[in-house]
């Protein structure tokens, strides 16, 4: 039985542009997500620590978390530790990659294809690495084909595969899934979309690459627990995948109506019993909707004090008021004017974008009606 750890799109040292003043103890987290991996490896006592690609920013990555990469992967010697590079962390002559000694388990991947070979286990693991930051061919076209005599075969790659779960992102070093089951891998450990998923063998039908996600949120849209993989193969070359939750912090996305709302004590009121089973290590950014007292406007700078239990809090009013816009429309005053446009155009309208572009602009009326009623 062969076993790894999977991981992919750290992004250590990234900007983070949401977080300004919590940015070094977000780095902090990433560091000791880093380190609960490390604990993985050596508690599964597995084979090879796998690593596919965006570990360690290029742009802006630090000489001293260069150095912490290099005593942590030390520190699990001789365990191997496989690393591709992607199009945030490439295969550059000036990059911590290439300037840096690294322990001897460190195997590193290059814009020529690599096989490293393992006797002992009976497998190889092959790994192609990003040349530069954009790359638009595939890989595997240059794929010189697996070796002869080993029983294992895995890949480190970091790329995309063309399928639904990648259409949000770039599609860099794009790979046809026929072509990754035509290398003859066992498993195909693969990096750039953060959103986990797994591949089934167009021809076997069990599962043999994946994406593990990033372990680390790192935006509004990596919501809930991030994880790694932790695989078996057994002597047939069957995969058994396990996702292990390791993130330090979870991102929360959370819509609250404000309907019925005419205070703000109502509104911290109602925010408490929502927000009673968030827990106070996360990062919430809750959106405030629906329509509200008209002679209401909540504050959102006095909402994110009185939460500031949490890690951090972002509160967005996308409220209306409750203006009787009809009324408004028959008075055929300025405001009724403008509404009456905007409904005129919502009729004319020839598809749903354009109609939600002016419903946003009715409400933005709504919410300066609104606004001079008191």
């Amino acid at each position: 039985m062969l076993s790894f750890i999977h991981t992919a799109d750290v992004h250590l040292d990234a900007p983070l542009h949401t977080l300004t003043d919590l940015f070094e103890q977000r780095q902090d987290d990433f560091r000791k997500t880093m380190r609960g991996i490390r604990d993985l490896v050596l508690d599964r006592q597995v084979d090879f620590w796998l690593i596919a690609g965006d570990l360690l920013e290029y742009h802006g990555g630090r000489r001293s978390t260069a150095l912490f990469l290099r005593d942590l992967f030390a520190s699990i010697s001789p365990v191997p530790v496989c690393i591709a590079p992607g199009n945030h962390d490439p295969w550059r002559a000036d990059s911590f990659y290439q300037t840096l000694e690294w322990p001897g388990n460190v195997h590193w991947f290059t814009p020529e294809w690599g096989a490293y070979e393992f006797p002992e286990k009976s497998c190889v693991v092959y790994g192609w690495g990003f040349p530069q930051p954009h790359f638009f061919e595939s890989p595997l076209a240059t794929f010189p084909g697996k070796l002869g005599g080993y029983q294992h075969h895995l890949m480190v790659l970091h790329a995309s595969i063309l399928s639904k779960e990648t259409e949000e992102h770039h599609p860099y070093a794009p790979v046809v899934l026929q072509e990754l089951a035509d290398t003859g891998m066992d498993y195909a450990a693969l990096g750039h979309i953060h959103k986990a998923a797994q591949f089934l063998h167009p021809t076997k039908k069990s599962v043999f690459a994946a994406y593990p996600g990033s372990p680390e949120a790192l935006n509004t849209k990596e919501q809930g627990e991030r994880c790694v993989l932790y695989g078996q193969i057994d002597a047939t070359g069957k995969v058994v995948l396990e996702s292990v939750p390791v993130g330090q912090r979870q991102m929360r996305r959370r819509e609250i109506s404000l309907e019925g709302t005419e205070t703000m004590e109502q509104l911290i009121e109602l925010l408490e019993q929502k927000l009673a089973s968030e827990r106070s290590e996360d990062m919430l950014y809750v959106t405030l909707t629906g329509e509200r007292a008209a002679h209401f406007v909540p504050s959102t700078a006095v909402l994110s004090q009185r939460f500031s239990r949490f890690f951090q809090i972002d509160v967005t009013d996308q409220t209306w008021p409750d203006v009787d816009a009809d009324k408004l429309m028959a008075e055929a005053g300025i405001w009724g004017k403008w509404l009456a446009k905007l409904a005129l155009r919502e009729q004319q309208a020839t598809d749903e974008e354009e109609r939600e572009i002016i419903r946003l602009a009715r409400r933005e009326a709504l919410t300066r009606i609104g606004g001079s009623m008191r």
